[in-house]
């Protein structure tokens, strides 16, 4: 599972699931790398992002959207942009890990939008951004998950809102099989439920009411 979001969002749930399932023992990973479940040994994986074609089973748990963000300091003395080719004026932050890495995607008020960015940071990990961000030094695009408390806080505020990037899938995924085994799909049916609701979007309470296999 993605380190950031295993920490967040998964770590306090697993007390829980043990409580419930004394039998099942976990081995949990947390890697930002996509991992191949069959050669490597896994029965899951929690996967953000589009899920290609393939014969993997993804089912959906929750949604999170990616918000452009910086500090209000950086702001006040870079100045805010007010549309996304602006973003070529300021020191951007880029998680090297989405598959359009330099190329932004948003939907504005007159339609889409797309720029490619010059990024001054280049990282494989969220929290680096984040951290770098918090410090005054830059603006980056990160998911709703990772950075609704700062927002709430006021650390991080959003910038440019009626651009809106992309909402993207958090996933469970596991190999095809005939007969799923059962502690897997105890673990699924219980990460479901788990996140029907969530409170990282900005604006209040994020509800998904269901999620079914896809």
């Amino acid at each position: 599972m993605p380190l950031t979001f295993g920490i967040l969002h998964l770590a306090p749930l697993w007390a829980a699931f043990m409580e419930t399932h004394p039998q099942v023992d976990l081995d949990i990973t947390l890697n930002d790398r996509v991992v191949d479940l069959v050669d490597e040994g896994y029965d899951l994986a929690v996967r953000i992002g589009d899920m290609p074609s393939s014969a993997l089973i993804s089912r959906k748990l929750v949604s999170t959207r990616m918000l452009l963000c910086a500090t209000p300091r950086y702001l006040e003395r870079h100045g805010t942009p007010l549309h996304p080719h602006d973003l070529a004026h300021h020191r951007v932050l880029a998680y090297t890990n989405w598959s359009d890495r330099d190329e932004w995607h948003f939907d504005g008020p007159h339609g889409k939008v797309s720029v490619r960015i010059r990024a001054r940071v280049h990282t494989n990990n969220g929290d680096t951004c984040r951290g770098i961000a918090l410090g005054h030094g830059g603006i980056m695009l990160q998911p709703s998950f990772m950075l609704y408390e700062d927002l709430r806080s006021g650390a991080l505020v959003e910038v440019m809102p009626q651009f809106r990037a992309a909402e993207i899938g958090v996933y469970a995924v596991y190999p095809t099989r005939k007969q799923l085994p059962l502690k897997v799909r105890r673990l699924v049916d219980y990460l479901v439920e788990a996140f029907k609701h969530v409170s990282w979007e900005p604006g209040g309470l994020h509800v998904l009411s269901s999620a079914a296999d896809d």
